[in-house]
């Protein structure tokens, strides 16, 4: 498994990275999750967590953490600059600056 996470790690641009933990693994921008891979009955789940402009959460059942890792690295290096974006906007906010450009914040799903 370890390969597998290299490779994808190296495959994802900056400020993204996969983490293992106790659960299963977490996709992080930064410190915002914003996918996780964990055991579902006998099988594997993949859940995509962003809601924003025209990204909204779902999951789908994964046969191995390969493809779920594979899977949500590819569909994230499509979507880096969208997701860098809203994550910059929403720390933005957050911190009250009032420069910050008005835009569909990105939510993630608990």
């Amino acid at each position: 498994m370890d390969i597998v996470m290299k490779n994808a790690q190296q495959t994802l641009p900056e400020r993204f990275a996969w983490h293992r933990t106790p659960a299963g693994y977490d996709l992080r921008l930064d410190d915002v999750t914003i996918a996780e891979v964990r055991p579902l009955n006998t099988g594997l789940v993949l859940r995509m967590l962003v809601h924003g402009g025209d990204m909204a959460p779902f999951e789908m059942v994964v046969r191995c953490e390969e493809r779920a890792i594979g899977w949500a690295t590819q569909w994230t290096r499509q979507r880096a600059s969208m997701l860098c974006r809203f994550v910059d906007r929403q720390r933005a906010r957050v911190s009250g600056d009032t420069n910050a450009m008005d835009a569909v914040p990105l939510a993630v799903a608990v």
